[in-house]
């Protein structure tokens, strides 16, 4: 009897070492996954040519509010607003520029663009910066009185 209470006794003991030794081994193995983890941060941060941990040399995402074509002219002159502002503030190249604004046409707006390129697909690129697209725009989202009285 005190033979089976002995072996039992052990049993438990070496059950709960191997529980121990697995909570341990878990802990390790989660540790080294976010040691990993932070090694692929730092990797792709220094990639996008910042480092995660300073974060004055981080970039600020450039954002672009979607235009749909609106036949209001205060909707697109308010965007059009925003627009610069937010290349005065991201350095980026007028074809960069150009690009970024396209992606972010909607509805009526990326017909009219499709159209505009279609149009002039054997021509030279019709539009090679910011200032030239702003200035197709404005002869077509906002009316020739408008501009007159306001721009």
């Amino acid at each position: 009897m005190r033979l089976l209470q002995d072996l039992e006794l052990s049993r438990k003991e070496s059950f709960e070492q191997l529980r121990k030794d697995k909570e341990q081994s878990d802990l390790r193995i989660q540790e080294h996954i976010q040691r990993l983890e932070a090694r692929d941060q730092e990797k792709e941060a220094r990639k996008r040519g910042h480092s995660r941990h300073n974060p004055s040399q981080e970039k600020q995402t450039l954002k672009i509010r979607k235009f749909k074509g609106e036949n209001d002219p205060n909707i697109y002159i308010e965007w059009e607003q925003k627009v610069d502002q937010s290349f005065t503030i991201h350095v980026v190249s007028d074809q960069k520029q150009v690009d970024l604004v396209v992606l972010e046409f909607k509805d009526y707006a990326m017909t009219w663009w499709h159209q505009l390129c279609i149009d002039n697909i054997n021509q030279e690129s019709l539009v090679t910066s910011w200032r030239d697209l702003k200035n197709l725009m404005r002869a077509r989202f906002v009316p020739s009185y408008y501009r007159r009285e306001t721009l």
